[in-house]
This record gives C-alpha cells, sequence and structure tokens, in this order.
C-alpha cells in the first residue's frame, strides 16, 4: 500500500499532492474507545496517536511530509474553521489526495499509448465458449449511439472481469443466472460544501463519529469535501442520494467546527453516492469474510477470472498481480510476457512534451498562464488536471472567441460555466469539449460534466444549467440532428438529476427526518416572529414544511403528542 502510495505521489505529481489531515482531540480520554480498542481511549492523554503517526510515516519510508502536533493557538491559526479553544492539542499526518476520475482516465489513456485497445460505451452482450467449455471471447455491442446498437465479435486468449461491485453481473452471462454473489457492496454519501468552511492547504478527520466511522473534511479541486458515510447497499451505476446521509454529515461535521459557523443545508453544493466493492473468493479451497482487500478468482472450468475489492492506492498493484496470476496459469503467455514495468511508468501528463521538454514541474502552471496569457486559475486547473498536454487543449480554443479580461491582466478564454462572475469559481474551458471528444473517449454530456471536468461533483446545479451548452457544443463536434440532441439533453438532465442532489433537498423515502440544527434554529427563528420561543400546531406544520418533511393531519397531531406541547406552544 505505502509503495503504491510512493509511486502515485512521486511518478504522477500532476494528479496527486501532499494533504495534511489535523485530527484534533477535544478530550484527554476518548469513550467509546476509537477502532473498538480500549488502549486507544488515552491515546490523547498518553501520546499514543502522536506515536501512531509517526509509526505510519516509518511504514511509508517517510515518504511523506513528517506528522506533527499543533496546540489550541496553533490551530485556531492554522485551520480557523476549528473550534481551537476547546482542543487539547492536535495531531496532523499527511495523505495523498487525487481528482479520481481524472486518475482513471489517464490509466486508459496510458494504457492506450502503450498500445493496448480501449473502448468506451462497450457492453460484452454474451461470452463465447469452444467444445471444452473454455471462454474465448465475448460478444460486444457498441452502445456510444442509443438509437442504433451494433454487435460485433471480439476474440481473447483470456478473459478477465474487472467490474467493480458490479463483478456478479459478469459472472451471470459466463455462470448463469443463479450464480452465487460473492461481491457485497458498501455505498457512501459525500457532499461538498463551500471552499470557506476549510483552509485551502489543510483537512481534518473525525476518528470517531456517532457511527463509529471516519468522517474526512478536505480541501478538493477548490471546495470543500465532506464524507464518507458507509451502508451496505446493492450496485446501482445511477444510485440516488440518501436525504437522510446528507444531513447526518451536515450533523458530523459541526463537531469540531467553530461554534460561529453553521453549517447550513442550503450550503450543499452537490451531493453524491459512491459504491465499494467487498469481496471473497468463490474458487478458493475456504471462503473467508468479504475483504477490502482486491480478491483474484480463477474459475476451474471456464478459464474466466475476476478482480474485485481492493481500494484506489493499490489500483496498479492490483492489476500487476492479476495478470501474473493469469499469465502464470497459461504456457502460452508465458513464453510472450515479459516482467511488469508499471511501477516505473508515470501515467499521460507527467512526461516531456514538445512544449514542456523538463516534463510536469511545480511550476508548470506559472509556465502555462505566462505562456498563454491566461487567467492563473485556469493555468493551475489545466496543469493539475492534464499536465504536459495542457498545451494541447489550448490549441482547440477558437481563437476568435478570446477577449480581454476585465481587468485587462489577461486573455479570457470562454469558460463552461461562466455564472455572474466571469473570471472566478469554476476553471473549466469550453475547449476542454471538443477535447475530451477526440482525445478522451467522451461520449455522452454527462461525461463531460461529471467525468472529464468535475463541474457535476462540485455545482449540481450549475451542472444543469451548462447541459445545453455542452449539447450545443457535441452536436456541432459530432453531427448530431435535432432529435439527437433533444434525446442527449434529456438523457443528461436525466443522469444529473438522480445522480447528484444540491442545495434543495429531496426528503422523499427519508426514514430518520434529520435537520441540521442552522436549518430548524432559522426557520424556528422565522417563524416565531414574537420572540415567544414557542410554536403552536400550525408553526409546527409550517416548520416541517419549510424543512422539507411536510406532514399530514395526523402525523401532525402525533408529532405534537410526541413533543410534549403545552397550552403555550412547543418550545
Amino acid at each position: 500500500c505505502f509503495r503504491e502510495r510512493t509511486y502515485m505521489m512521486t511518478m504522477n505529481p500532476h494528479l496527486t499532492h501532499w494533504m495534511p489531515i489535523a485530527v484534533p482531540l477535544d478530550k484527554w480520554i476518548i469513550w467509546p474507545p476509537p477502532f473498538d480498542y480500549p488502549p486507544a481511549a488515552l491515546g490523547p492523554c498518553t501520546g499514543l496517536f502522536v506515536l501512531f503517526f509517526k509509526f505510519y510515516d516509518a511504514m511509508g519510508l517517510w515518504a511523506a511530509p513528517s506528522s506533527y502536533v499543533m496546540t489550541s493557538g496553533q490551530a485556531q491559526h492554522q485551520f480557523p474553521q476549528l473550534d481551537g479553544p476547546n482542543m487539547k492539542y492536535v495531531s496532523v499526518f499527511y495523505e495523498g489526495v487525487h481528482n479520481d476520475a481524472r486518475t482513471n482516465l489517464a490509466i486508459a489513456l496510458t494504457a492506450a499509448m502503450h498500445g493496448a485497445c480501449v473502448t468506451n460505451y462497450t457492453g460484452l452482450r454474451e461470452v463465447v465458449f469452444n467444445k471444452d467449455g473454455v471462454a474465448t471471447g465475448g460478444i460486444v455491442s457498441d452502445l456510444s449511439n442509443p438509437g442504433k446498437t451494433e454487435s460485433f465479435p471480439v476474440k481473447a486468449k483470456k478473459i478477465i472481469y474487472a467490474g467493480g461491485p458490479f463483478t456478479d453481473q459478469l459472472r451471470q452471462k459466463s455462470e448463469g443466472p443463479a450464480t452465487t454473489e460473492v461481491v457485497n457492496a458498501s455505498g457512501g454519501t459525500h457532499i461538498v460544501l463551500p471552499p470557506y468552511y476549510c483552509p485551502r492547504q489543510m483537512g481534518m478527520v473525525d476518528m470517531m463519529t456517532s457511527r463509529g466511522s471516519f468522517l474526512f473534511f478536505l480541501p478538493w479541486e477548490g471546495y470543500t469535501l465532506v464524507g464518507t458515510t458507509d451502508v451496505k447497499t446493492k450496485p446501482d451505476l445511477h444510485h440516488e442520494v440518501p436525504e437522510d446521509e446528507v444531513q447526518y454529515l451536515i450533523n458530523e461535521c459541526e463537531k469540531y467546527l467553530s461554534s460561529r459557523l453553521q453549517v447550513r443545508r442550503r450550503d450543499v453544493m452537490s451531493a453524491w453516492y459512491g459504491i465499494r466493492p467487498l469481496a471473497v473468493d468463490p474458487n478458493a479451497d475456504s471462503v473467508t469474510s468479504a475483504s477490502r482487500d482486491h480478491v483474484v478468482s480463477h474459475h476451474p472450468t471456464n478459464g474466466i477470472t475476476f478482480l474485485s475489492g481492493g481500494k484506489w492506492t493499490t489500483w496498479r498493484e492490483m492489476a500487476e498481480d492479476c495478470l501474473d496470476q493469469v499469465i502464470e496459469r497459461s504456457d502460452d503467455l508465458k513464453k510472450k510476457a515479459t516482467p511488469c514495468v508499471t511501477l516505473k511508468t508515470p501515467l499521460v501528463g507527467a512526461g516531456q512534451t514538445r512544449d514542456f521538454p523538463d516534463g510536469y514541474h511545480e511550476n508548470l502552471a506559472v509556465e502555462i498562464t505566462q505562456r498563454f496569457d491566461l487567467a492563473f486559475d485556469v493555468a493551475q486547473h489545466l496543469a493539475r488536471t492534464y499536465g504536459t498536454r495542457a498545451s494541447d487543449v489550448l490549441r482547440m480554443v477558437d481563437s476568435t472567441t478570446v477577449t480581454g479580461s476585465r481587468s485587462g491582466l489577461y486573455k479570457h478564454y470562454p469558460r463552461l460555466y461562466e455564472g455572474k462572475a466571469a473570471t472566478t469559481g469554476y476553471p473549466y474551458l469550453e475547449a476542454e469539449i471538443n477535447y475530451a471528444i477526440d482525445h478522451e473517449f467522451a461520449v455522452t454530456p454527462a461525461d463531460i460534466l461529471a467525468r472529464r471536468t468535475r463541474l457535476a461533483f462540485l455545482n449540481s446545479t450549475a451542472a444543469r444549467l451548462t447541459v445545453p451548452r455542452v449539447v450545443e457544443i457535441m452536436g456541432d463536434k459530432l453531427g448530431w440532428d435535432k432529435t439527437r440532441r433533444r434525446q442527449e439533453l434529456e438523457r443528461a438532465e436525466a443522469v444529473l438529476a438522480k445522480d447528484f442532489v444540491g442545495p434543495v433537498p429531496n426528503k422523499q423515502g427519508a426514514a430518520l427526518r434529520q435537520a441540521c440544527a442552522a436549518d430548524v434554529q432559522a426557520i424556528f427563528n422565522k417563524i416565531d416572529k414574537d420572540g415567544r420561543g414557542l410554536l403552536d400546531e400550525q408553526g409546527i406544520a409550517q416548520a416541517a414544511t419549510n424543512l422539507g418533511f411536510p406532514l399530514e393531519k395526523m402525523e401532525l397531531k402525533q408529532a405534537v403528542r410526541d413533543m410534549g406541547a403545552t397550552e403555550g406552544g412547543v418550545g
């Protein structure tokens, strides 16, 4: 794990960076103990946590910056959003941070650059077997055009299923619908808050939430990322975001923040749901409990291998392990295979190019902004997203659309989402749409808004407002007629509406009926106009509606009884 983290941080600095993460300690003794380990309860007063993070540094062979301790006063200066005066002290350790969608894309592009055949929107319709029942290929469908699906055969010496949480659905294509499920899906909700909730150069982790799990509070892509929850779920490519989980995250992240900060539900700029696979090996001699480590399993008769589980840090190790095992089981492949070289292979964007012969370096964004007369926030985005290929993106800009900036300090390149402040907020350029189509396998507007840029993850409302313009540019590039443009617009709006939520909550189906404290207080004060500190039955009904939980007549009566209302009302 530490070797793989070092590989990503040193070989791919355009996609990754170190982030100091604060562990606030507001008690000398923690109970219940972290990790359900009783001696950890004494961690703050004995310095056990400080020693643990030093041990963590050593396990990584000191590749990361060294962990350290902040006093309460130092914490107030470095992380002013924290409730510094109530902190005993704050431990700080370092972890790697990346833009996961861009890392995923860089892996595919690097594989293609080294000779792999890479396709997008391609589905396996059926597996082809020889007379001995061994898989020799498949019938594959091109799904890039919903109105015109074409299928074609693909031959293979070996087949590997690498479907993450959808591995069991793939296995059913070769083993039948009665296949025993071996992948348990764990779902997690994430929310994005405005940047002012977190310093730009430091994050925080709560190692003991009310559910006994971790909660990260990090600066990410210029905003504040909070997550994640951990609940058992069923794999779904477009999973709706549970409103109860959004409210839970809001309430939890207030735990260590200054009392002057009130995290409100309307501060949630975007929220989404991710699924992690926890797998077991059905073909092993003994089946143990589901693991967060990866599993490589070989079917004893059809010759198909599946890979599942694991985590982002170990993506390269997982691939190497899986291929090593597949090659070892094939005499033909063993004759052709050479030792794995990926540990020494950087991903696309890190190496030398014609425009940047020195390769990626820490001042690449400055070089870009000076060479192309570009706003620095855009230059930073291009450097951290495309690395040394940033100049290729800028060559896609229509020069007739470039104007002077309002300040006159640089040129203004058309942005994907301008908003009311054309030089602030989101640094994504319209030119990135054409670049993604030509060089990054982008097929749909959702690809652009969620998986090439991250606008949908940062601001779901802005992403929805941008859909028509994205469809227009893609339609011009790909020759879509009016019917296709309307279809793509409707599909994109449907996907964004289901996959992401924003400032307006969707309480349909919410079970816990939580609401963050700041919202409750604000609504109470708004309704309690005479300042009595009490609400009557009508006021309770209005408050419930404003919070997104409208009550039926019988529910309202029961709520009043449960609150123990007096003749004056509920306070």
